[in-house]
Formats: C-alpha cells, sequence, structure tokens
C-alpha cells in the first residue's frame, strides 16, 4: 500500500492507496502517524478513495489510531470509505466509531465544528443560615424516691 500526507492547517489528510492489509508499509505507515502526532496535530483525515480492501491490521490500525487520538483528545474521521470496507465495519459494530464523509470539504469544516460546552447553572443565591432552634425543653426528673423492699 502506498500512502501520502498532507497537512491543511491543524488537520493532517492521510491518502491511501491499494489494499489496507498486513506487511508491506503498515509499520512504516503507523511510525509516521505517530510522528505526525507527536507534532502536536490532534485531527486526522483518512482518505480511504483507493483502498479496495482491508484486512484485520488495517482495522485495527484504524481503532487504534482512533482510540488514542480521542484519549489525546483528538480525532479521527475517515473519508470516501468504499461500500466493501463500509460492511467489514458493519459486520464488526464498528460504524458508531467513525465519522465518515463523501466529501473532504464537509470533512475538513467538520473538524472546525467545536461541541459547545454545556453552560453552567447560574450560582445560586446563598442560603441564610436558620436561626439557632430553641434547645429542647429539658425533662423533669422524677424526685419521688423509690421504696425500699427489705
Amino acid at each position: 500500500m502506498k500512502f501520502t500526507l498532507r497537512v491543511v492547517g491543524d488537520v493532517c489528510v492521510l491518502k491511501l492507496d491499494g489494499k489496507f492489509m498486513a506487511g508491506g508499509d503498515s509499520f512504516f505507515l503507523r511510525e509516521k502517524i505517530k510522528n505526525v502526532l507527536s507534532m502536536g496535530i490532534e485531527k486526522l483525515l483518512i482518505d480511504m478513495d483507493s483502498v479496495p480492501y482491508i484486512d484485520s491490521t488495517g482495522v485495527g490500525f484504524l481503532v487504534s489510531s482512533h482510540t488514542s487520538l480521542k484519549s489525546q483528545g483528538g480525532q479521527l474521521k475517515l473519508l470516501k470509505v468504499k461500500p466493501k470496507i463500509l460492511e467489514v465495519f458493519k459486520m464488526m459494530s464498528l460504524l458508531s466509531i467513525f465519522e465518515l464523509f463523501d466529501d473532504e470539504e464537509a470533512a475538513m469544516k467538520s473538524f472546525e465544528e467545536q461541541p459547545k460546552p454545556v453552560a453552567a447553572a447560574p450560582p445560586q443565591p446563598a442560603l441564610s443560615t436558620p436561626a439557632a432552634a430553641p434547645a429542647p425543653a429539658k425533662r423533669k426528673r422524677s424526685t419521688k424516691a423509690s421504696k425500699d423492699t427489705n
């Protein structure tokens, strides 16, 4: 498999070309991605338009890259995934993990959209401390002497 990397703004675009499987350039690809991420780039778009086939090694690479990026606050998105590969993702219940795009421009714009932070609840007014409750009334002790029975 061949691949090219280009950086557009703060997004690394990785274009894959060929079967994505064990052997070949998979080790080199993994190292290249690590290098790019070590430079502080946290957004990765993988263009799979020229990938006709993927095996478990390729799927593992995508899942581990996604997990690594997400744990560091980054994002991984997939572009132009072929129907056969989508079937593999579906069989492995991975469709919910990846954000998929058919258009590069839309994919790039999606990186710009930041989730809106949840608005903090307005501060609650300070509650005044209630006045001290009156002390409970003391019980009177019985003054009757107990009778001695001897």
